[in-house]
């Protein structure tokens, strides 16, 4: 007994050793097999673009590289034409390495211009092996330009017809192009809309105006001429026409959201559509106008603006009016967007018509319509 004792004794621990070395075993080719199912995470840093090759590169935050060409940088937006992608827009704050093969011209916060092959990277600018703040970029156009400076145009569009038992056309429209420069900005906006049910006609007014700014700094601004058309026969308004200059001001000017105003003297000529037997058809009269614009961007694809606008006349010119317009407007796609406005027009004084009729004070609308970027 004694003898099978000792032989039960010493083979427990054969078996015991051999069972852990199958479990060991096991669990070291577990461990090897998931090591190699791990994918190698990368950072921005690891990630390098190529020196000296004929594509431009982008290289986002997300660690994706991009070839292709800069178009322009202008209002926190790259315009990117990737070599596979077409054209990108991009927000300004996702790119962390943009390097161009060749120069580019570089608007800057202080409305100095320089012109050179640019690199951006570790959060730091080089124009020509130059550093320079980031932060202190305005515009950036491709190629060698004398000034750096940017055209954009938009067009938004709404329409209802009917026929049948009603004949109906309404239609409105809104358009705006600007140019922004280091040093200048200039903008034209119109604003317009008509509807006709059978043959009579129920709204047709169209505003016109245009401006242009030279900035003495990166807030202050001389308006050096300011000119507004507008015509409106439902509110006995066959012509008005509106020429001015200002000094203005940016309160707000940071990467998603700008505010600006502008105000001062203006000069006013008005054509009436009717008036009372004895009254005078037109007026002329000095005016003072308040103008001020505000955007910013809600979320990545939704910007709101406001542009509103105060004019002080005498009274038969109509006293003082005001033209405000806010809005949504929604992005579709790069190109698309949808747009909803409303828009507010009063006029504390309306001239009466012919026969005695006064319009109303506030005319109210709201546009729904498609937009185009050109």
């Amino acid at each position: 007994m004694l003898r099978f004792s000792n032989v039960k004794l010493t083979f427990k621990p054969l078996a015991f050793t051999f069972c852990s070395y199958l479990v060991c075993s096991h669990a070291t080719a577990q461990t090897v097999t998931e090591q190699q199912n791990v994918q190698p995470q990368f950072t921005p840093m690891q990630v390098h673009v190529p020196v000296g090759d004929k594509y431009d590169w982008l290289q986002l935050n997300s660690n994706e590289l991009l070839k292709g060409d800069i178009k322009h940088l202008y209002a926190n937006k790259l315009e990117f034409d990737s070599d596979q992608l077409n054209t990108l827009i991009i927000d300004w704050e996702d790119v962390i390495v943009l390097q161009s093969r060749g120069p580019v011209s570089i608007g800057f916060t202080d409305l100095s211009t320089r012109t050179g092959r640019l690199l951006i990277q570790d959060g730091q600018g080089y124009l020509d092996g130059v550093a320079f703040n980031v932060n202190d970029i305005i515009t950036i156009i491709a190629g060698e330009q004398h000034e750096a400076n940017y055209w954009s145009s938009t067009v938004s569009l709404g329409a209802n017809l009917r026929s049948g038992n009603n004949e109906q056309i309404d239609y409105s429209a809104k358009a705006r192009t600007s140019r922004r420069t280091t040093e200048s900005r200039f903008r034209t906006d119109y604003l317009g809309n008509y509807s006709k049910s059978g043959d009579e006609k129920t709204t047709n007014n169209h505003r016109v105006n245009s401006f242009f700014d030279w900035f003495l700094s990166n807030q202050f601004f001389l308006r050096p001429v300011l000119v507004e058309y507008y015509t409106d026969p439902f509110m006995n308004i066959s012509s008005r026409i509106t020429l001015g200059s200002g000094v203005g001001y940016s309160i707000i000017d940071t990467a998603k959201t700008e505010w600006s105003i502008t105000g001062g003297p203006a000069y006013t000529m008005t054509n009436f559509n009717e008036v009372e037997l004895g009254e005078d058809d037109s007026e002329r009269s000095a005016t003072l106008f308040v103008d001020t614009t505000f955007t910013t961007e809600l979320t990545g694809s939704i910007d709101f603006n406001a542009d509103y606008r105060m004019q002080l006349g005498n009274q038969n010119s109509g006293g003082y009016n005001h033209h405000a317009v806010a809005g949504i407007v929604v992005e579709l796609t790069d190109m698309f967007d949808l747009d909803l406005s409303l828009v507010w027009d009063r006029t504390s004084n309306p001239r009466a018509e012919t026969d005695g009729q006064t319009p109303e004070k506030n005319d109210y609308q709201l546009i729904i319509g498609f937009g185009v970027d050109i």
